[in-house]
C-alpha cells in the first residue's frame, strides 16, 4: 500500500483543525549547520528582547524613582535610596506640595503661556513654511539659509542681548516679552515645510486650476493633508512651553508671571539643614502629568509624522483577534512547524 492510499483511508480531521509537520532530509553536516543556525536565531532574539528590557527600564526607572521618592517622609528622601518601594506612602506629600508651591496659581500661568505660544505662533510659521515650500520670490535661499545660521545659535548665547534689548524697550516681565522669541520657531518651519513638500504636485495645481488663493489652499489642503505632522508639533511645542524653567526665571523679575517650574524650585527651601526633596519630587509628578497624558492620547500621532504620515500596522494588525481566540488557535489550529532530519546515505 502506497502513501496516497494510506492517506486516502486515514479517518482524519477537517483540513485545518489538525497539526501538520514538514519534514525536510538533510545531509549530517547540513543538520549540524541548520541547529547551528536556529540557535544563533534564539540566542539573537534571546539578547534582542534583553536590550529592549534595559532600554525601557532605563527611560522608565527615573519616573519611577521619582514617585517613589514622592511618597517619601523627609528622612527617608534624603538618604536618596534606588529602593524603589515605599512601606509607608505619605500621599499628604502631594497636597501639601499644591499648597507650598501656589499650584492653583502658576499652573494659570503655565496654561497661559503655553496657549498664548501656541496660538500666534501657527499664524506665522505655517504661511512661512508654505512660502518656502511652495513659493518662488527673490531671496527665498538666502532667508532659508539667515534662519538656519541663528537656529544653529544655543539659546544661551543671544539670552543676554535680548535681554538688554528688552530691559530697553520695557518688555521685561511681560507676556509680550515671553512669547515674542518663540514665535518664530526655525524647528516648526522647517518641519511643517518639508511635510509640505511631500504634498502631491497634481493637487496643488488643480486647486489652482479651480482659481483657489494660496491662502485657500495653504488652510484647506495642506494643513489637513499634513495633520499628523500638526499634532506633533502641537505636543512638542506644548511640552517644550510647558517645562520652560530659564527663560522665564530670566525675563520675569516678579511672581505675576512665573510659572510651574519656576514654583518648584521655591520647594527646595530648607528647613533647618535638610531640604524638602520628597516635596519637590511630588510637585514634578504634578507638573509632568498633564504632557504624559497628553502624550499617551498623542503618541499614534507622533510615530506617523515621523514616519513620513503613513499608517501604522503592525504584523497581523489587520486581522487583530482577541487573546482568547488567539489561544484557541494555537491549540486547536497549530502553526506549521519545520522538522529536519538526517538523510541516509
Amino acid at each position: 500500500m502506497n502513501r496516497e492510499e494510506i492517506l486516502n483511508q486515514a479517518d482524519l480531521p477537517e483540513e485545518g483543525t489538525y497539526y501538520t509537520p514538514i519534514i525536510k532530509e538533510l545531509t549530517h553536516q547540513e543538520l549540524k549547520r541548520a541547529k547551528i543556525k536556529h540557535r544563533i536565531k534564539y540566542v539573537l532574539k534571546i539578547l534582542n528582547y534583553l536590550l529592549l528590557l534595559i532600554v525601557g527600564a532605563s527611560f522608565v526607572y527615573p519616573f519611577l524613582w521619582m514617585f517613589s521618592m514622592s511618597l517619601r517622609t523627609i528622612a527617608e528622601a534624603n538618604l536618596f535610596s534606588p529602593n524603589l518601594i515605599v512601606t509607608n506612602p505619605q500621599w499628604g506629600n502631594y497636597l501639601e506640595a499644591w499648597e507650598r508651591a501656589k499650584f492653583s496659581k502658576y499652573l494659570g500661568n503655565s496654561i497661559m503661556y503655553a496657549v498664548l505660544v501656541l496660538g500666534l505662533q501657527y499664524f506665522f510659521i505655517i504661511p512661512i513654511a508654505y512660502a518656502l515650500a511652495r513659493m518662488e520670490f527673490k531671496g527665498r535661499k538666502a532667508l532659508f539659509i539667515i534662519k538656519q545660521i541663528g537656529m544653529m545659535l544655543p539659546m544661551e548665547a543671544t539670552l543676554i542681548p535680548i535681554y538688554f534689548l528688552y530691559a530697553r524697550i520695557g518688555l521685561v516681565d511681560t507676556w509680550t516679552g515671553l512669547i515674542l522669541p518663540s514665535l518664530f520657531s526655525m524647528m516648526g518651519i522647517y518641519m511643517f515645510m518639508n511635510h509640505f513638500k511631500t504634498v502631491p504636485n497634481e493637487i496643488i495645481e488643480s486647486a489652482k486650476l479651480d482659481k483657489a488663493k494660496n491662502r485657500t489652499i495653504m488652510i484647506r489642503i495642506m494643513v489637513p493633508y499634513i495633520l499628523p505632522t500638526f499634532i506633533t508639533h502641537f505636543i512638542l511645542t506644548f511640552i517644550s512651553n510647558w517645562n520652560s524653567y530659564y527663560w522665564v526665571l530670566v525675563m520675569t523679575s516678579s511672581e505675576r508671571l512665573k510659572t510651574l517650574p519656576v514654583a518648584i524650585t521655591g520647594l527646595l527651601r530648607a528647613e533647618g539643614i535638610t531640604q524638602p526633596w520628597h516635596l519637590a519630587m511630588a510637585g514634578n509628578i504634578l507638573q509632568l502629568a498633564p504632557i504624559l497624558l497628553m502624550y499617551i492620547f498623542g503618541n499614534q500621532q507622533v510615530k506617523r509624522a515621523m514616519i513620513g504620515g503613513r499608517k501604522i500596522r503592525f504584523a497581523g494588525s489587520q486581522n487583530k483577534k482577541s487573546l482568547f481566540k488567539r489561544i484557541k488557535d494555537k491549540i486547536v489550529n497549530p502553526q506549521t512547524k519545520v522538522t529536519y532530519v538526517e538523510r541516509k546515505e
